[in-house]
């Protein structure tokens, strides 16, 4: 991982994500000392690596929340920003550095950042279909972004991470609501080995790094008509009819 000791350079142009809450001064001005985090993703060929979401918390800067009763209490101010990654010359890796201490009136910290990539849009598999991102969520304090991006339940780590993972086309044909999706597979994120959130300590380099089995498709059909059983068709070409919605990861890993 030596290349993340490269210098990426920090793009002048930062896009808010949240909303202003009055007058907080949301601006980040990171100490000279402050803790910062390398974060690096191989990008193979025809994938699409969207930009990085980072969120921010305040204990200095508050907001409000309100409960079912619609009583309003204070909460941590949050602070959201998503920018792009930089290129590294004669290289496939995309990374971006940012500051843990994000300093400022509000004294942000960095709470959780979010690293999404997708089938590019040029692919022909996408044709007609909705295409789903895939995502990682690393935590460097409680939750920040929520549970619904299918990365599931967040698994402790300590110091520097290289993540690699093995992805599957999976296209689902849902015949009860007339649309076909497309994402990628990398094992069912309901179980912990292959969960893709992460809570961490002392990590100062962070490396992604996706590896493609792009003509490996998995095809999931629904009943047609409905009620039945859903038809799962392996890269191989067997075909199962099964209830749960994800493939076996450890057979489409014996058919890379």
């Amino acid at each position: 991982m030596n290349f993340l000791n490269k210098t990426a350079l920090l793009l002048p142009t930062v896009f808010l994500l949240s909303a202003c809450y009055g007058k907080t001064d949301q601006t980040l001005s990171p100490p000279e000392n402050a803790r910062r985090v390398t974060i690096a993703v191989r990008v193979p060929e025809g994938i699409t690596l969207l930009p990085l979401q980072m969120l921010y918390r305040s204990e200095r800067c508050k907001t409000k929340s309100y409960n079912s009763s619609n009583e309003a209490y204070e909460i941590r101010g949050y602070n959201g920003f998503m920018q792009a990654f930089s290129p590294i010359a004669n290289s496939d890796i995309r990374q971006q550095r940012i500051a843990i201490d994000g300093g400022g009136k509000c004294q942000w910290q960095l709470n959780s950042i979010k690293v999404s990539f997708k089938i590019a849009d040029g692919n022909p598999l996408v044709k007609g279909k909705e295409v789903f991102a895939t995502n990682y969520i690393f935590d460097f304090d409680d939750y920040g972004f929520s549970d619904g991006y299918g990365t599931g339940k967040a698994k402790e780590s300590r110091g520097d991470l290289h993540i690699k993972t093995d992805f599957f086309p999976r296209i689902f044909i849902n015949h009860m609501f007339e649309k076909t999706s497309l994402r990628f597979f990398g094992g069912d994120t309901d179980y912990e080995k292959w969960s893709r959130r992460y809570k961490l300590q002392d990590t100062e380099k962070i490396l992604i790094e996706p590896i493609m089995y792009m003509n490996k498709i998995i095809i999931l059909e629904s009943p047609n008509p409905p009620p039945g059983m859903i038809t799962l068709t392996y890269p191989d070409g067997s075909v199962e009819k099964t209830q749960p919605m994800e493939p076996d990861y450890e057979k489409l890993l014996s058919m890379k």
